[in-house]
Order: C-alpha cells, then structure tokens, then sequence
C-alpha cells in the first residue's frame, strides 16, 4: 500500500509544477500589460509639444497645452505692459521647460501662478541682457517681485547689525550714509569706506568657496595675523559682505521704477555706462537723495521693535547694541 502512494505521487507532484507554471505565466502577463500601460501613460505626458506666445516658448506636454497656453498669453500681455514691445519682441527669451509628469487641473489660480513663473523666468532674461551692469550691482539679481515689509525688516536689522562704518548713521536717516551703505558713490576703497580695520580678520573669516591657494594664504594671514595688506588683497568688493544685503538694493530700484512710472525702465537703462546713482534718478525723474529719503523712511517704519516701543527708543537701543557689539566683535558673528 505505501509502494502504491509513493508512485501515485508523482503524477500529482508534476501537476502541482504545470499548475506553479501556468500561474507564473499568468503573472508575467499581468506584469507586461503594465508595464506597457505606464509607458503608454509616460509617453502621453512627455514634454512633446511647444507653445508660442510672442517671443516666450514653453516646451509641454499633450495635457498641459491649454494651460500653458492660457498662462503664456497671460504672461506675454504682462511683459508687454511692463517693458513695452521694444523691449520685449527682440529679447531672447529660453525656452521654459513645463510639464514633464501628471495633468493639472485647470483653475484660475494655476493659470496665474504659471503664468507668474512664466513672466519672472522671462523678466530675468531681459534685465541680463539689456543691462548686465546693474545685475552685476545687485550681484546677479534682478528687479522682480515687490520687496516685502518683513524683507525691509531684515534690511534694518543688517543695518543695526553689521558693524560697517555708515550703517547706524544710514539708521538714523542719514541719506548719504545710506547711499554708501548700498554701494552707491564708493570710491576705490570699498573696503575702507565700509569697515574699520578692526573688522577685516572677521570679514575674512565670512568668505566662502572659490579661493585660489594664493587667496587661501592671505585669508589665513588675515584671520592669525590681522596682516592689514593680506586683508585688503583677499577681501574684494565681490566678496566683501555688503553693510546692506540685495533686497535693499533692489528696493532703491522698485523706488525708481515706480515713481518713475511707464517710461522709467527705459530711461534706466538707456546709458548703461553711467553711474547706478545717475540713472536711479533719471529713471525715477527726481534726484537720488528723494530715493534714498523714501527708502531710509520705508526701513525704519518695518524696523522689528515691541508693539508699544516708540521709534527712537528702538534706534537708541540699536545704537547701543552696535556699541557693545564692536567691543565684543573679536567673539562675534553676524548675519
């Protein structure tokens, strides 16, 4: 009897196998109609498509055409008002890349924010290219979004700060300091003019990347020694940190261009050689101390303070601050 089971289970043991087999296959079918339906998907949603508003190319896909569309219109009409047509139709604009994966869903709110995405990345292109100068001032910005309250807030605790030679004064209202707080009017010495000896070793220490070995040598002779001349060789206006960060630089400009008003960018950029100061104020059409009134008032009405701290109070407090911050500067850090 238990001969007779052993031999009868063989047969049933090759069925379990072609059983094993059969669902396998079945499996592995499952798998390549898959497999084959994510790549139908992908190919549908894979940037192949192109649509052209004026000189703004965006590179798509099937499912995003009417709403790349609808923004790229939008966004054309916005740089048309903002730059006017003989700005615009010439620039070379590179083609914006949108829409690889997915299908969005097309509301007035995507539409806006696309087409905001569409007119920043082109707003870039055309400053670069038709006033390099400036974006080399606003150290490779542009003028683009509104500078906020909070941003000017962050301006005036730089200001209260950064121990630079024309900050506190800037604080106070003194619009000559502030022009040279912003860079405007320096003269060969930038260093000088912004920092007391005292601060160059820390300065030092605040440089980043893309030294050289002859640069790195005369950082650290800098930082160990206070090596005056190592100082001035390593810390260039390019790297030098600026009394006042890119966001008041860029709020001087947004005071130019709005006061100026549908004309004031091409004035701004009619004689790029002149200096930033000469063509802040033709742009704006009134003198650059007007601005740089308007811009010290702006930073101290978003100057971070207690709800009930009066303005002065909050600039003597500021004072003070700096005062002890220059006695301890040895052991600090700024921003």
């Amino acid at each position: 009897m238990i001969v007779l089971l052993a031999v009868g289970a063989v047969p049933l043991a090759a069925q379990d196998s072609a059983a094993t087999l059969l669902r396998m296959e079945a499996r592995l079918d499952s798998l390549t109609r898959a497999a084959a339906v994510r790549r139908s998907a992908a190919a549908r949603t894979r940037i192949n498509d192109t649509v052209v508003v004026g000189g703004l190319r965006v590179a798509t896909s099937a499912p995003y055409r009417l709403l790349v569309q609808a923004a790229a219109d939008k966004a054309w009409r916005s740089l048309l008002t903002r730059f006017g047509p003989t700005v615009v139709e010439p620039a070379v604009i590179p083609v914006v890349p949108f829409g690889a994966t997915g299908i969005p869903v097309r509301t007035p709110s995507a539409v806006a924010e696309l087409a905001q995405m569409f007119e920043r990345i082109s707003a870039v292109a055309i400053w670069q290219q038709r006033d390099p100068p400036l974006t080399a001032w606003l150290r490779g910005n542009v003028p683009g979004d509104p500078v906020t309250s909070r941003d000017l807030g962050s301006v005036a605790e730089q200001l209260a700060g950064r121990p630079a030679r024309p900050n506190i004064a800037c604080l106070q209202g003194d619009a000559p300091k502030c022009a040279a707080a912003l860079g405007i009017g320096i003269g060969v010495d930038t260093l000088g003019e912004w920092y007391p000896p005292s601060t160059w070793p820390k300065l030092a220490f605040l440089i980043g990347g893309g030294l050289s070995r002859a640069d790195l040598v005369s950082r650290q002779s800098c930082m160990n020694r206070g090596d005056l001349a190592a100082c001035r060789s390593v810390l260039t206006p390019v790297r030098l940190l600026p009394p006042v960060g890119i966001e008041g630089r860029r709020y001087l400009v947004q005071l130019a261009l709005e006061a100026g008003g549908d004309s004031a960018f091409h004035r701004l950029t009619q004689d790029t050689s002149l200096p930033i100061e000469s063509r802040l104020a033709a742009a704006a059409g009134v003198p650059v101390r007007t601005l740089l009134v308007q811009w010290v008032a702006a930073v101290q009405r978003a100057m971070p303070r207690g709800p009930t701290d009066p303005l002065w109070e909050s600039l003597v407090s500021m004072v003070w601050s700096i005062a002890i911050l220059t006695l301890a500067l040895r052991g600090s850090r700024w921003w």
